[in-house]
């Protein structure tokens, strides 16, 4: 199976993705808050959207790495 390129502008449109998790991370972490003024609400909620855009990362970069690999491997 050989690996195909990713489609131009998929960078970008990852980009946008994740700074839209963040915008909802932001609302939800403020609803969370004003449900009664505690903190720890608001960091629970901005930690865990941290965490999956962090592990996302991870995974996107393990992806990228594989195919980079791939690529420059002779063929048969």
């Amino acid at each position: 199976m050989t690996a195909s390129p990713p489609p131009p502008g998929a960078e970008r449109i990852i980009r946008w993705i994740m700074l839209g998790i963040i915008a909802w991370g932001i609302f939800h972490a403020i609803g969370a808050w004003r449900l009664n003024h505690d903190p720890r609400r608001m960091l629970i909620v901005l930690l865990c959207v941290a965490a999956f855009l962090g592990f996302w990362q991870v995974m996107l970069a393990s992806w990228r790495r594989r195919h980079a690999n791939a690529a420059s491997r002779p063929r048969d």
